[in-house]
């Protein structure tokens, strides 16, 4: 005896379970390559902890947001994490960038506080376009890269400085 099935549902449980697979695999990817370069060019095995926690928050304070706002997430808008990486990652690779050039706190801030919040608030805004769009999968991908970036950029300016030490000899005070 033989038996085979078909239909839409069969499609697009195989279509979310390939989603699944490649978010997976990419971030895995993306991960992986960044963090061995960040510990050969820092020499520091910390250094990939304190970079990607800014990341990390900006994506869970999304997935908190469009928790709230939304009664399901699409698996598309979350596939976006491994490009959200190298976005985010830019704010707190520039803020440990001055710090290691010797900076105190408040030159540090004064100089870096505007651009990386300007930048990031750009970037949000152009996600944000999504949300002009019928396709629910796109809206919630603008509402997930937005609030990440945000998040993130907010969270580095406030965490990098305090988390990394030894990077200024004049300090950071």
């Amino acid at each position: 005896v033989e038996s085979e099935y078909f239909g839409a549902a069969l499609i697009a449980v195989a279509n979310a379970e390939q989603i699944k697979k490649d978010i997976q695999f990419t971030v895995g990817i993306a991960l992986t390559i960044l963090i061995v370069i960040f510990i050969v060019f820092y020499r520091k095995l910390t250094i990939p902890i304190i970079l990607f926690t800014p990341t990390i928050f900006g994506g869970i304070l999304s997935i908190a947001f469009l928790y709230l706002i939304r009664t399901e997430i699409s698996a598309i808008s979350l596939g976006i994490g491994s490009v959200l990486l190298g976005v985010t990652l830019d704010y707190s690779l520039h803020i440990l960038t001055h710090i290691r050039n010797n900076e105190t706190i408040e030159h540090l801030y004064r100089d870096i506080t505007k651009p990386i919040l300007m930048s990031s608030l750009t970037t949000a805004m152009a996600f944000l376009c999504l949300l002009f769009l019928d396709s629910q999968a796109l809206q919630d991908l603008g509402i997930f890269a937005a609030v990440s970036v945000l998040g993130a950029s907010v969270f580095a300016l406030l965490f990098i400085p305090q988390a990394y030490k030894g990077g200024s000899k004049k300090g950071l005070k």
